[in-house]
């Protein structure tokens, strides 16, 4: 998946805890590229576990939204008629994601290690938790989606894309902010397809390769998720393709609150990317009866596909 990057330090002055949410923040935003296509607000501030956060969504507004100021017979001579704005309603969205993982150094480990050794279980406990939270959102997707008609392997190329991108024409979907989520099979089966064109076919530009299917192809951003066909039923024959755009899809997130310093038994510390505010937290305790020290990284987070009646999210299985 592609990347956002960045890192702001949290309030340990824990070297350790440091580096591990530092390695945290840097896999979580590696694994969760797409998050950056999708509607977010995030931030640092901490709230309450189910607690709900209220957030603007601008949803799809139609023609009969527009009034036209002093038309013959009309009554309407200021500004003041019309349908009001409805799109910026604000939407409310409950807190009550809050996934967590745990690891430990042992006392030898900690005594013999650099900080490799430090940071490399990190990467892997947040390797973890991202992927919990990407299936977590994009079956929030898949079960707020319409079902495009499926396609055989063999068939599969570029206009089933221009296809689904018709489709969210059709339904007065926004040309920009599009996103697509392959699972491996389609991202290679497109790549594949695309060998097949002339340049001149799609405009795609010379040496078609991976780079272009990267980059926008029908109006989509694209992204791959290994795991998509597993998401909705467990199962490698799922969906292939998730499409949609920025409104289409929302995720929050915040810190969660915890006690009071005095109430502790350890150390809590946060750490915030500084352009998109995603926020994890990472709890740390000694036990001095086993010899280690334990961790737990989390985040908790909400997600909605707001709709107004019609589902704005589409879906696509390769057979």
């Amino acid at each position: 998946m592609a990347n956002f990057t960045g890192f702001t330090q949290g309030n340990s002055k824990d070297f350790q805890s440091n580096v591990i949410l530092q390695e945290s923040l840097d896999t979580f935003n590696k694994d969760l590229g797409f998050l950056s296509a999708i509607h977010r607000d995030f931030g640092g501030s901490a709230m309450r576990f189910n607690q709900e956060l209220i957030t603007r969504i601008w949803d799809i507004r139609s023609t009969g939204d527009v009034t036209s100021f002093g038309a013959a017979g009309a009554a309407i001579n200021s500004y003041n008629g019309g349908n009001e704005d409805s799109d910026g309603n604000p939407v409310a969205i409950k807190l009550d994601q809050h996934p967590y993982i745990k690891f430990h150094l042992t006392d030898l480990e900690r005594e013999q290690s650099e900080v490799s050794l430090i940071a490399e279980p990190a990467k892997q406990a947040a390797h973890a938790l991202a992927k919990s939270v990407a299936e977590n959102i994009l079956g929030e997707a898949l079960a707020n989606a319409d079902t495009s008609t499926a396609v055989a392997k063999s068939a599969w190329g570029v206009d089933d894309l221009f296809g689904i991108a018709k489709a969210m024409d059709d339904k007065d979907m926004p040309s920009d902010g599009r996103w697509m989520v392959m699972s491996t099979e389609a991202y290679y089966a497109t790549l594949e397809a695309l060998q097949g064109y002339s340049n001149a076919t799609y405009n795609v530009g010379p040496g078609i390769s991976e780079a272009n299917l990267d980059a926008r192809l029908a109006g989509f951003q694209i992204y791959t998720y290994n795991g998509l066909q597993s998401v909705s039923d467990g199962s490698a024959t799922g969906w292939d393709v998730l499409a949609g755009y920025q409104g289409s899809l929302a995720m929050v997130n915040r810190l969660p609150e915890f006690a009071d310093a005095s109430m502790q038994i350890g150390d809590i510390s946060n750490a915030t990317e500084p352009s998109s505010g995603l926020s994890l937290q990472l709890r740390r305790k000694y036990d001095v009866f086993d010899a280690k020290e334990q961790y737990a990284l989390t985040l908790m987070y909400g997600k909605k596909a707001p709709n107004d009646g019609v589902n704005r999210i589409i879906k696509k299985k390769i057979t």
